[in-house]
């Protein structure tokens, strides 16, 4: 192979890549008609809980943009669901703006979470399979899990992904060119008995429609045994099963 043929080849190579990382890096187009959130909007899940046990719970969870209030000197959105994960009513505060979703907290709390919030939950522009880190932080567990009478410590790390887009199949209806998210959530729990490290997982996988919100939602969690048995969880899964854009429409 002569040099020039060695320099073509090399160019090809380089503009090749190049041009692949620039796709690659391409922000998701519009993507705020991914998460809507007009005062008024309204979403039906059909939910169901399934135990570390195996045994499945089903519920029915509805969801609405109620109106605005003021959290940490910020102006927030207020959503409230009827069944949170079917554990009864609760509500959650946002800030959606052109740097991306932040999350203030909502009710019930506890303790665990209001060390945590408000934090951003995504960043834009959004780009594909580039993870986003949305919590790196030392608290206070705030529980006792060793009964020795001291709250343990724990490290949260967080993070969430655009993974691509998908066909979802709901109750509603079927959503082409849903924007597929997965968050992965590890707690570091330190005894302060003997100094043990448990680890606590959390991961949710959820599709969002233009113009319509979340469809589809998979959220697995799992807490491990202090005494070294076998880790509890849960895995919560919910579909859309009817909505209303707040302007005297309904799916």
């Amino acid at each position: 192979m002569n040099q020039i043929t060695r320099t073509f080849g090399f160019l090809f190579i380089l503009f090749f890549w190049v041009s692949f990382v620039q796709a690659e890096e391409t922000p998701i187009p519009q993507v705020e008609r991914y998460f809507p959130d007009e005062v008024g909007m309204s979403w039906s899940y059909r939910g169901s809980v399934v135990d570390d046990v195996q045994r499945v719970g089903a519920y029915i969870n509805t969801a609405a943009v109620k109106g605005t209030a003021e959290k940490k000197g910020t102006q927030v959105k207020i959503f409230t669901e009827s069944n949170q994960a079917d554990e009864g009513p609760a509500e959650s505060y946002f800030v959606r703006d052109e740097e991306g979703i932040s999350y203030y907290g909502g009710k019930p709390t506890t303790p665990f979470e209001n060390q945590l919030v408000p934090y951003r939950v995504i960043r834009f522009p959004l780009i594909l399979n580039k993870p986003f880190s949305q919590i790196d932080k030392s608290i206070t567990f705030a529980r006792d899990l060793d009964e020795d009478g001291k709250e343990e410590q724990a490290h949260v790390q967080a993070e969430i992904v655009a993974l691509g887009f998908e066909t979802v199949s709901v109750p509603a209806g079927v959503f082409k060119d849903s924007l597929k998210l997965e968050g992965r959530m590890k707690v570091f729990i330190t005894l302060s008995g003997d100094g043990k490290v448990l680890l606590m997982t959390d991961k949710t996988t959820n599709w969002f429609a233009p113009d319509v919100g979340m469809v589809k939602g998979i959220e697995k969690t799992e807490f491990p045994s202090p005494d070294g048995g076998n880790p509890t969880g849960s895995i919560i899964t919910e579909e859309l099963s009817e909505y209303s854009t707040g302007r005297s429409s309904a799916h």
